[in-house]
């Protein structure tokens, strides 16, 4: 008996190559779904096939002893030659049988021994499953972030393997995630930025991070107002920096001083506002921060937070300070962060993307500019990346 293999996207493909090249008395001695060598995110179904090597036909022997009764051959001779044909025939049908008998122990065989590895795969495909959702929970990820992660993994079961099942976990996350880029491309388009955020998020640190990176790298003309007068050295603060960095910086005591400020500012690219850190729960802060912004046209506001509080937290952050009509969070202290399911929790439950994430003091070079890939490593192996 010879063995072949076929291979195709459906078993019944498979089948059918099968059937067509070696017809349909081929035997399946075994099916099994192996990778695409071309892709292997796909996957493709293997047949085994067995088949008896082509004999000549009796007919065939039939007309070859006729053509040799013509050629004066004896009885004897002919007689002969009969009675090896038949012993011929009788040992062939023998064999035939022996070999096919063989050929259904061998298919059992790779039947059960196909079954009984199916079932240890899935077995450690459950467990590695099991491990997954472990993980991600003492990451802190949402229960129901963590679902939808199954759920995908489950549609590629079949796939995941113990060298590529964490590149699938963090695709899944990755997905999940939304981002937002800052367009700094707006040289002679005057746009305004603000950042609110609650007490000690880093929102100063934050600003001259973005200012000094339009500044240099963006080679923009930057302005920077601050209106934080009622945290103590905020002020000073910024105008280190902005002395350092040959940046124009004025400060707005009240709000009714915003449109003159911003006209002294009317010609720079870019003007960045620093508001006052607010606690969520105390709406008259919150609304004195707006009455400054409102008075001036604000393009663009981003919520400050601390990769460090709880996702309960970061939610009622993000409830309270909705009244800025913020576009996009940034998340300040990965660094300090012991674990990051919270960035993954709220922007799932808010549907919010992340435009920056920052990793220490230094100006500037510890801010990241989002990216879906390095938010997923860092959420599933907390370790921050420079």
């Amino acid at each position: 008996m010879h063995i072949k293999k076929y291979r195709a996207s459906s078993l019944k493909e498979a089948t059918q190559l099968m059937k067509d090249e070696l017809g349909t008395e081929a035997l399946i001695l075994g099916t099994r779904i192996v990778p695409d060598e071309n892709d292997k995110r796909l996957k493709l179904y293997e047949i085994t096939a067995g088949y008896d090597k082509f004999e000549v036909s009796a007919e065939t022997k039939e007309k070859a002893v006729k053509q040799n009764l013509s050629k004066d051959i004896s009885f004897a001779d002919e007689m002969k030659r009969m009675s090896e044909h038949i012993y011929q025939q009788k040992n062939a049908q023998k064999n035939k049988s022996k070999e096919n008998k063989i050929s259904s122990t061998y298919k059992v065989a790779d039947k059960v021994k196909s079954n009984e590895s199916k079932s240890e795969n899935d077995a450690d495909s459950d467990n590695r499953l099991k491990e997954i959702v472990k993980n991600l929970t003492e990451k802190e990820v949402h229960k129901t972030v963590v679902v939808s992660i199954m759920d995908q993994l489950k549609k590629y079961k079949s796939f995941l393997t113990k060298d590529n099942l964490e590149n699938y976990v963090q695709t899944c996350l990755s997905s999940l995630i939304l981002t937002k880029t800052l367009d700094l491309n707006i040289k002679k388009q005057h746009k305004v930025i603000a950042l609110v955020g609650p007490t000690g998020v880093g929102k100063t640190t934050t600003i001259a991070k973005l200012a000094l990176i339009a500044k240099i790298i963006h080679k923009l003309d930057v302005g920077l107002i601050s209106i934080d007068t009622y945290r103590l050295g905020a002020v000073d603060q910024l105008k280190s920096f902005a002395d350092v960095s040959h940046t124009d910086f004025l400060v707005a005591y009240h709000a009714s001083e915003m449109p003159a400020l911003m006209k002294k500012f009317a010609k720079k690219d870019i003007v960045f506002i620093d508001t006052v850190g607010r606690n969520q729960k105390n709406e008259a802060q919150l609304k004195s921060n707006l009455d400054f912004l409102s008075t001036v046209k604000v393009d663009e506001t981003f919520l400050v937070l601390s990769a460090t509080s709880s996702t309960r937290n970061l939610v009622e952050i993000a409830k309270k300070f909705k009244l800025f009509n913020y576009s996009s969070f940034i998340f300040s202290k990965i660094d300090e962060a012991v674990v990051h399911g919270s960035i993954i929790n709220l922007i799932t439950k808010t549907a919010t993307p992340v435009s920056f994430l920052t990793n220490g003091q230094t100006i500037p070079d510890d801010i990241i500019s989002a990216d879906k890939d390095y938010l997923a490593n860092l959420i599933f192996t907390s370790q921050v990346r420079s």
